[in-house]
């Protein structure tokens, strides 16, 4: 029989835990092949992550989704909202398509001899559960059904806080995330470690995984659970975000603030001016994002054991010009003046030329932020003798005597909400100015402005 699979629209609901309040015939059909109850959970693990991913941020998703049966592969766009009852379901472009190849029936994995303190797992290419050999003493139904089409992670939950259970606990594209990793087999009370290895057909076209679990070593107190490290632990983190985390996310931020900025200025065609705007608003958030990743980079750096900066000759009237040309188009934004040092201007100092340009332009990105439309900020220097310094001052409503107390602290946002700030810039460009043989000091008053200061030794 054919069809025209743009005019299938399929509908369903379910609650907030997760089980089916109703599915039109096709999507009940797939959910009791795919060894569902019909009033139980709904065991199509893409769509259920999917709704569960759509509740916990309380926004409508719309994406292409694959489920698979136990003969056939289904490509649907899959539109997920979000209420206070449940999750509503409408599936439409509905497109059946044969099983590319024979993935076999539950079975001993070949050529393994039985392991008594273990188990395998064999997963198709879709993490499909095609093959199971349990460890000893674990209970498995007859009917192989339960196991063959279902996901990875029906069988086991991890116990690292990484998922909860749904599809995507375990991604099967990218299995070594799961290796090392303390599991639960979800009908047992033993933690198993988990070894994922890559399986290959005869083409060498991937076939799916290969997981070994063997028994995890007791914990010291198996009531209480490991205490995970502190996550600004300087010689932990030194390992962590600057090598892993920060360049990982850069990356995909990176894509994200240029793809939003090539709709937003319409270079591909004509756009509507709303949505010219959404993309503005996501480059402009993704920006934010930017600069958080680069503060906890920084972060990491100064609370690292043995963190220093460089000792080299550096001129503070030619950086604050470099801050201030930087800067000036989000002050002419705002109509903002900036009065910098003359052209022919010198203030020899020592210090790490990329640090004190950080520093300067967090401190004159903040006056550019909290002064009014159309004030006036100045940059000026001063030579005390065997230091010198440059000072920013705005016209801003200026800082109470708590607030300058508390104003240099980690995260320290003093009430505010809404800029984008991480509430980590002034702390680290006081550490900075610590490290530089220097200091930063602040001179406000409510309604008087604020004078930030950086004082480095003269060069």
């Amino acid at each position: 029989m054919t069809f025209d699979a743009a005019a299938i629209t399929v509908t369903g609901q379910i609650d907030r835990t997760g089980r089916l309040r109703h599915a039109d015939h096709r999507l009940m059909q797939l959910h009791l092949a795919l060894g569902g109850e019909p009033h139980g959970e709904l065991a199509v693990p893409p769509l259920l992550e999917m709704a569960r991913h759509a509740q916990r941020i309380g926004m409508r998703l719309s994406r292409p989704i694959t489920a698979a049966s136990a003969d056939r592969l289904i490509d649907m766009w899959c539109e997920c909202v979000p209420d206070a009852n449940g999750i509503a379901l409408q599936l439409t472009r509905w497109d059946e398509r044969p099983v590319p190849r024979d993935l076999g029936r539950f079975a001993r994995l070949a050529n393994l001899p039985p392991d008594p303190h273990g188990a395998h797992i064999r997963t198709d290419p879709l993490g499909r559960i095609i093959r199971f050999d349990p460890p000893a003493g674990y209970a498995v139904a007859e009917a192989d059904a339960l196991f063959m089409l279902r996901n990875l992670s029906t069988l086991v939950t991890p116990l690292d806080g990484s998922g909860d259970g749904d599809a995507d606990a375990i991604d099967t594209a990218v299995p070594p995330a799961f290796n090392g990793q303390r599991v639960m087999l979800n009908a047992d009370a033993r933690h198993w470690i988990a070894a994922v290895h890559a399986v290959q057909d005869a083409t060498g076209a991937p076939s799916g995984h290969h997981i070994h679990l063997t028994e995890a070593p007791p914990q010291a107190d198996p009531h209480t659970p490991e205490s995970p490290p502190a996550l600004f632990e300087g010689e932990r983190l030194e390992h962590l975000f600057g090598s892993q985390i920060g360049p990982a996310l850069r990356q995909p931020i990176g894509r994200i603030i240029a793809n939003a900025e090539t709709i937003g200025g319409r270079l591909e065609g004509p756009l509507r001016a709303d949505y010219a705007n959404y993309a503005s608003d996501i480059a402009s958030a993704g920006r934010h994002l930017l600069a958080l990743v680069d503060d906890l980079a920084d972060l990491e750096a100064i609370e690292a054991t043995g963190f220093s900066a460089a000792r080299e000759p550096v001129d503070l009237a030619d950086l604050a010009r470099r801050a201030a040309g930087l800067l000036a188009l989000k002050a002419a934004d705002r109509s903002i003046r900036i009065d910098k040092p003359a052209p022919d201007e010198t203030m020899p100092a020592i210090g790490e030329f990329r640090r004190v340009l950080q520093v300067l332009l967090n401190l004159l990105g903040n006056a550019i932020t909290y002064a009014p439309d159309g004030s006036m900020i100045w940059l000026r220097l001063d030579d005390g003798g065997d230091w010198v310094s440059v000072t920013v001052a705005d016209q801003g409503p200026g800082l109470s005597e708590e607030d300058r107390q508390r104003l240099f602290g980690k995260w320290e946002r003093l009430g505010r909400s809404g800029d984008g700030g991480s509430g980590l810039g002034l702390y680290i460009s006081r550490r900075l100015a610590h490290a530089m043989d220097g200091d930063l000091t602040v001179e406000s008053a409510p309604g008087q402005g604020a004078r930030f200061t950086l004082v480095l030794p003269k060069g």
